[in-house]
């Protein structure tokens, strides 16, 4: 899987209509959330052409943080009870976090459920960036936002677990965050697969 993806041309001409196309035809695993057990989340995972290859935001929380401080994390968050669905949050989230507007992507479609060891079921939805993105991160959730090439997470993680994952701009990805890239390099790569 993971040579695949590293020889794949990761292009926005090669990948986006092909992931949106795998996204919605897919069986996606779903954990239900039924009375109290586990917290409904949502992530954003955005992608974007640099230099002919496709990267993808990240951002890691800061260190005063009471859950996940100090991680390496997609923009998202706690399903609040006004939101009508989980792509509201993930958008809603997205916005307040790094000041990225639902008018800036164009979703792609859901990966499949995370479940994390604090209690967060989450449900990461892949997007395409439309244009030029200046980051402005809120300062009570965001320490620094950076990118990386989608390519560097078909490499093998590396750590000692729980902390196993890649480094990538001098922060170590791990845990929900690795399973959501793992989920989406998979994908990626049944799309570059010979047929």
């Amino acid at each position: 899987m993971s040579e695949v993806v590293q020889k794949a041309l990761l292009t926005e001409a090669t990948l986006r209509e092909g992931l949106r196309n795998a996204l919605g035809k897919r069986d996606r695993s779903v954990v239900p959330v039924a009375h109290g057990a586990g917290l409904e989340s949502a992530t954003l995972t955005c992608l974007f052409e640099k230099d002919g290859d496709t990267h993808i935001w990240l951002m890691k929380r800061p260190d005063t943080m009471r859950r996940h401080s100090g991680q390496v994390a997609f923009p998202g968050g706690k399903r609040d009870p006004s939101d009508a669905t989980l792509l509201f949050t993930a958008l809603r989230e997205a916005e307040e976090e790094i000041g990225l507007g639902e008018h800036e992507v164009d979703v792609l479609g859901p990966l499949d459920d995370v479940v994390t060891f604090t209690g967060f079921v989450i449900t990461p939805y892949v997007a395409w960036l439309r244009g030029p993105f200046l980051p402005v991160p809120n300062p009570t959730e965001v320490d620094r936002v950076f990118t990386a090439p989608l390519r560097t997470f078909a490499e093998r993680a590396r750590g000692v677990f729980p902390k196993v994952g890649w480094h990538v701009e001098g922060e170590l990805v791990w845990g929900a965050t690795a399973a959501v890239l793992r989920n989406l390099v998979t994908v990626v790569a049944e799309l570059h697969e010979p047929r």
